[in-house]
């Protein structure tokens, strides 16, 4: 398994966590009232994991379109013959 690292220096750190989790709408609070029992670090950690995964998602959705495309179209051309 490969490892990511991401380093963000101590002295950025609270501005880094506080605007993503800021961009991504992080509350203390649960919609019910609750208090939120993730914190802004972690919630800032699932965000960007669920980033990547919406960004590998869509990157293959769209290879794979492009390729049924590709396919589709030789198929045509090759198969529809008409005089």
């Amino acid at each position: 398994m490969a490892t990511i690292t991401i380093t963000i220096p101590d002295a950025i750190a609270p501005r880094v966590i506080n605007g993503f989790a800021k961009r991504y709408n992080y509350s203390p609070l649960l919609e019910n009232g609750d208090a939120n029992t993730e914190t802004k670090a972690q919630f800032a950690k699932r965000k960007l994991v669920e980033f990547i995964k919406s960004a590998v998602r869509e990157a293959e959705i769209q290879d794979a379109a492009n390729t049924a495309a590709t396919t589709a179209g030789a198929s045509a051309d090759t198969d529809i013959v008409l005089t």
